[in-house]
């Protein structure tokens, strides 16, 4: 698949995952692992963490890689979340 293809796979997985994080976005990228092995990237971009299901964004790994072999697409998903309401605003001070 295409990186293209896969990541109009990720937005409709993630967007329906967990409505209440408001899914913001996703960055997908094809990418190498450390053993030289092709591998897909996608960090996905949320406004708050559900307060119920905290677990749900991290689970959404399984339903893409679900999804994604579905379709064909075998490589291995990396997934990073990045919450909008828990990015620190000023820098720790020593």
């Amino acid at each position: 698949m295409t990186d293209k293809e896969i990541q109009e796979v990720v937005f409709s997985v993630l967007k329906s995952r967990v409505p209440e994080a408001e899914f913001q976005g996703a960055d997908v990228r094809s990418d190498i692992d450390f053993d030289g092995e092709s591998i897909i990237r996608v960090t996905a971009r949320y406004e708050r963490r559900p307060a119920e299901r905290r677990e749900a964004l991290i689970g959404a790994i399984h339903d893409l890689r679900d999804a994604l072999i579905a379709k064909g697409e075998e490589r291995f998903v990396f997934l990073t979340n990045q919450v909008a309401s828990e990015r620190q605003s000023e820098p720790d001070l020593d």
